[in-house]
């Protein structure tokens, strides 16, 4: 039997690569043939996704969410880059700043070195993020000033938004010949009670009582901007993705769409599952937002379309997906057995895999 292995991460435990090299391991030891295309809904763990996909993976020195220099990296191939921002301002990269003492600089300095490789098409995914900038860092990096009100420039942290009496474009990189794709499965607009900052600032290490501040901070950023960014739109669907690194990718042409749709594409799933026997996903926690765009419900839809069986295979299952797909599993059955089955995740999966697929 050849079977597709498209899972995402299982967060905490395995990255989606290591899921698949697990089942297809397990498979392929039971006499079946295993295809492996892991995949991401443009979250933290994109290139992830594209690790086998003959993409050259490309490491530049970059300005990281607390202002000191990193390492990040991203992939290239055929004119196009795809970058993780989190590579840049990630959860994982921070010490013990304060979200106020933060920048997305490192993503606009990854996308200018993407340009400057000849990149034609940007793929960024946005999740993971630990900045509430509105994405100012970013726009600062590709080349925007900013002046306060003795018409010095503005530094390039979240804090600094406060100071901006006026934003200047001209210097600006353009991107009328870039294709700007913003892989993202939030909805969320930039400002607002469901925007950026009240609900997903408080991941980032914003108290209660600092919300409202942020806010401010967004809204006035949104001000400045409006005379460069005529179209700029803080109430779009994905404005508020990444603490507003969304709306500004926005401003500057990009287009959001979601993330599971747009991998599926760049990995070629559909053609993989064209000539497949059956087809496996699964995730950490599936949940009843898993049907709502999340990888195995975009795995599933491909393989409804040809009709191809599409079993679930995720740590934990806390909603009933029977209907969804031929066939629903969970490493961990009951409660108790989370913490066991996260200590050894692998092992789990590959005893799961042999139980249903030894017949």
């Amino acid at each position: 039997m050849r079977v597709v292995i498209a899972p995402d991460s299982y967060k905490g435990t395995l990255d989606q690569h290591e899921v698949a090299a697990v089942i297809s391991t397990s498979l392929e030891a039971l006499g079946h043939t295993a295809v492996m295309k892991p995949m991401s809904d443009g979250g933290d763990g994109l290139l992830q996704s594209f690790k086998n996909e003959g993409y050259t993976k490309i490491t530049v020195n970059i300005t990281g969410p607390e202002g000191d220099t990193i390492e990040g990296n991203y992939y290239f191939k055929d004119g196009t880059a795809v970058i993780e921002t989190a590579e840049a301002c990630g959860l994982h990269l921070l010490t013990t700043s304060h979200p106020k003492d933060r920048t997305t600089f490192g993503v606009g300095e990854m996308i200018m070195h993407a340009m400057d490789q000849g990149a034609e098409h940007i793929i960024l995914g946005l999740g993971g993020s630990s900045t509430n900038d509105g994405g100012y860092g970013m726009f600062m990096a590709l080349g925007g000033r900013a002046t306060d009100e003795d018409e010095m420039p503005c530094g390039i942290f979240n804090r600094d938004i406060s100071k901006i009496t006026a934003i200047d474009t001209d210097s600006l990189r353009k991107f009328s010949d870039i294709t700007l794709t913003v892989a993202s499965d939030v909805d969320n607009p930039l400002l607002g009670q469901y925007g950026a900052i009240p609900v997903f600032g408080p991941q980032k290490g914003i108290a209660s009582a600092e919300i409202e501040w942020f806010q401010t901070m967004l809204s006035h950023l949104a001000e400045k901007t409006r005379a460069a960014f005529p179209k700029s739109d803080p109430s779009a669907s994905g404005a508020g993705a990444a603490g507003g690194l969304g709306w500004m990718l926005m401003n500057l042409g990009a287009r959001i769409t979601p993330g599971g749709e747009l991998v599926a594409r760049e990995i070629n799933l559909e053609e993989a599952i064209v000539d497949a026997d059956a087809v496996i996903t699964g995730e950490g926690k599936s949940d009843a937002q898993t049907l709502h765009g999340k990888v195995p419900s975009v795995v599933a839809k491909l393989a409804k379309k040809y009709e191809k069986p599409c079993y679930l295979i995720s740590g934990q299952l806390t909603a009933d997906l029977n209907d969804h797909f031929a066939a629903v599993y969970a490493l961990a059955e009951t409660e108790g057995d989370i913490q066991n089955v996260m200590e050894d995740t692998a092992l789990h999966l590959e005893q799961k895999i042999k139980e249903i697929f030894s017949e």
